[in-house]
């Protein structure tokens, strides 16, 4: 037998958090902020990270101190596009401000 044998794995990088990691929004937002992008596949195994991509695009993130003050980050990741099995991805200035990373000028 001879030729290539390609293997894909379509992968982000979100299914080698562990449960906890899955369930953390600063350590999903890490992950998607270096790729970019998610594989529908990572999203659909497994319902921590399915549950978590959801509430990154469609939810507002409010998080409170030990003191009481809540800091808000409005909505945190945006779809922009993205061809099967690949959704790109976005953060937007609060997703930014949640893991510390500078704004670009670009970012909206």
């Amino acid at each position: 037998m001879s030729g290539a044998i390609f293997i894909d794995r379509f992968s982000a990088g979100l299914d080698d958090l562990t449960r906890a990691q899955q369930a953390d929004p600063i350590a999903v937002l890490k992950i998607l902020h270096r790729t970019g992008k998610f594989s529908c596949f990572e999203a659909s195994e497994n319902m921590v990270i399915a549950r978590m991509v959801t509430r990154l695009i469609h939810k507002a993130l409010i998080l409170k101190d030990s003191k009481g003050v809540k800091t808000e980050f409005g909505q945190l990741l945006t779809v922009t596009g993205g061809e099967y099995p690949w959704t790109t991805v976005k953060l937007t200035p609060g997703g930014l401000k949640l893991i510390g990373e500078p704004q670009d000028k670009g970012q909206s």
